[in-house]
């Protein structure tokens, strides 16, 4: 074993999710055994979560969810950036469907993420660029984002713990209700790409891909009706494909 591989046999593993609700839905499910989740970052594209700095002025005492307001709060401060030296976990899983946000830039180069609870906050300029998922100029910001997560992770011998979750949209929800089909490729042209870039750095076992037969809407799920809110069996299979890539060293 590597001295930073996800060790054999050792029951419980700790789980920190660098992602969105595609993810964290997983480890909600009743019945879980092998899996702890240990923290858990969202609203946040690597893009942002790995720029120098974050908006000045965003007043977050105005959006009334606790959990919101943190999420935004760790966006802005780059909190996953500069945790990464001290991260406990023995699993990192990211997913990037929260880059379907874009991101927010000002005039002095500070980054967010402009999910709805950014855009809750107080102090948010009209002046902000906002910076379309896909565009050439997301896509140069992304790019820096992902070499400096993979640097950093490397840097504090993370990069063996990492898990990319290979989700895309869904096109169809089980009650037969159609997605909106451009969104849902456009969407998911965009994951492969990024996900591609990923493979760069890491190896082809630290992928988890759910199969496409299962990539469907719950109309009934908690958080409502999304393309990126699935039926159950879907969070079921990940966590057991999940479970196959981490329970033993790879070399």
């Amino acid at each position: 074993m590597t001295e930073h591989a996800v060790p054999s046999g050792a029951g419980v593993r700790t789980v920190l999710i660098h992602g969105s609700c595609v993810t964290r839905d997983a480890f909600a499910l009743p019945g879980e055994p092998r899996f702890r989740l240990a923290d858990y970052y969202a609203r946040s594209s690597l893009a942002s979560a790995f720029a120098d700095h974050g908006l000045e002025g965003v007043d977050t005492a105005v959006i009334p969810s606790a959990f919101q307001r943190r999420m935004v709060e760790r966006d802005l401060a780059k909190t996953f950036w500069r945790a990464m030296p001290t991260v406990q976990a023995d699993v990192i899983v990211v997913d990037l469907v929260d880059e379907r946000f874009g991101i927010l830039v000002d005039d002095r180069a500070g980054v967010g993420t402009p999910s709805a609870e950014l855009l809750r906050a107080g102090g948010i300029s009209p002046d902000l660029h906002r910076v379309v998922p896909g565009s050439v100029d997301f896509l140069m910001a992304w790019e820096a984002g992902r070499r400096r997560f993979m640097a950093e992770a490397r840097a504090a011998g993370l990069v063996e713990r990492i898990v990319v979750h290979q989700a895309r949209w869904a096109e169809l929800s089980a009650d037969g209700t159609r997605f909106d089909y451009q969104a849902s490729a456009d969407a998911n042209h965009l994951l492969e790409y990024m996900y591609g870039r990923l493979r760069l750095d890491l190896a082809p076992h630290q992928f988890v891909r759910v199969p496409a037969h299962l990539v469907v809407g719950d109309p009934d799920h908690r958080w409502g009706r999304s393309p990126v809110h699935y039926v159950e069996e879907y969070y079921r299979t990940f966590l057991d494909l999940l479970d196959r890539a981490t329970e033993s060293p790879r070399r």
